[in-house]
């Protein structure tokens, strides 16, 4: 079992992301179980989304892709939506995860939705 989801701070990221890209890093790829439930501080002390996180990383100069993985289809927001449509450095990617399609199996893992809802989010 996980335990609570946790998000590292914005300018801890940013800072990372700049280092990066000071020594040649061309692509920033955010890594999380569940990354779009991105809910990291931010310098204001406002609760950042990955949307706005993504749209930060994409103004630092050198990064010119940045992706993002593994993301659940639950907790896709409008904000990174568009993200993915106004901001050219997000690569049109997206990760889901699939772990059946199959209702019988989806119940022996004890997941709690069917394959036909899993397709409806």
């Amino acid at each position: 079992t996980r335990g609570a989801e946790v998000s590292r701070s914005v300018p801890h990221i940013l800072d990372e992301a700049k280092r990066l890209a000071d020594s040649g890093s061309r692509e920033i790829t955010l890594l999380g179980q569940n990354v779009n439930a991105f809910h990291g501080e931010g310098p204001d002390g406002a609760s950042w989304s990955l949307a706005r996180l993504i749209a930060e990383i994409a103004t630092i100069p050198g990064i010119e892709r940045i992706r993002y993985t593994t993301s659940h289809p639950g907790d896709m927001q409008d904000d990174l939506l568009e993200a993915h449509r106004d901001i050219p450095k997000l690569m049109p990617y997206l990760h889901l995860p699939v772990q059946s399609g199959s209702n019988k199996i989806l119940k022996a893992m004890n997941r709690k939705h069917t394959a036909e809802s899993y397709l409806e989010t």
